[in-house]
């Protein structure tokens, strides 16, 4: 409960900064409409000259694009403030974090949230319901669950990424470069993974699981595969992958150095 009311502050505080740029927001939150829009129209040229891709409809490949955008959007809009982690070990203000009688790490990650997130997650829900409709697909309260609990757990490995990379900035000062190598790798898995070399299939499925959370889902929605083995999987890598991310997050703090006079 206390953490709760303390997210609740910040949050209100947040929301007041917003509505000072409202405009702001809304050219992000079209910006990412926008860009992902750039996105399906690259998809429906390629498609004008073959009729499936990896033995995957348009309709199938755009299954998949719908759900990857979900758990990337979510955590945009929740845990975005990572990105900002190697700017501030420069500048030496995580000392402000260190000093409050509060987790650091989950003070800064609540200090900011990005609307301009609904960007995506409303084209990913509008693009899924297009797509399951034109697919002909029968949504359960079952399959409906079980795809919910596979977005919801799949937010956190764009999080526990973002943490682990991000953390390296106590030792590199600016991890910014690998933080953005290993997000945009996410884009592979608007594609079914069946269409890249092995070692980026190896890449994406056991060390940077982004297939985990749009092909495998896909997959599950389209019969292909269980639910059982989707999760599972899935519950094991974020599990691992987050207990990594505090590990070094840990040491890091250990690590820092704050800045000279």
């Amino acid at each position: 409960m206390r953490f709760a009311k303390i997210y609740g502050i910040f949050l209100k505080q947040h929301l007041k900064r917003l509505m000072e740029y409202r405009v702001d927001f809304l050219i992000g939150m079209f910006a990412f409409i926008f860009t992902q829009a750039a996105g399906l129209l690259f998809l429906f040229i390629i498609f004008q000259n073959i009729n499936a891709l990896a033995g995957f409809s348009i309709d199938e490949i755009l299954l998949m694009y719908a759900i990857s955008l979900l758990p990337r959007g979510i955590d945009h809009l929740l845990f975005d403030n990572l990105w900002l982690l190697p700017r501030t070990v420069r500048q030496g203000s995580m000392d402000r974090y260190l000093l409050r009688p509060i987790n650091p790490l989950y003070q800064f990650i609540i200090e900011r949230f990005q609307p301009d997130a609904f960007g995506e997650i409303f084209l990913g829900i509008a693009l899924l319901v297009v797509t399951l409709g034109r697919l002909n697909f029968t949504l359960t309260i079952g399959n409906l669950a079980g795809l919910l609990s596979i977005v919801i757990i799949g937010t956190f490995v764009y999080t526990a990424l973002k943490l682990l990379t991000s953390s390296t900035s106590f030792w590199l000062k600016n991890s910014y470069p690998l933080m953005q190598i290993t997000y945009n790798i996410s884009d592979f898995t608007k594609y079914p993974i069946l269409i890249y070399p092995k070692f980026i299939q190896v890449l994406m499925t056991f060390i940077i699981p982004f297939a985990l959370i749009s092909y495998f889902p896909a997959l599950y929605l389209l019969g292909e595969i269980d639910y059982i083995q989707v999760i599972s999987y899935l519950v094991t890598v974020t599990g691992i992958l987050i207990c990594l991310g505090l590990y070094v997050w840990k040491k890091g703090l250990k690590h820092y150095e704050s800045t000279g006079s």
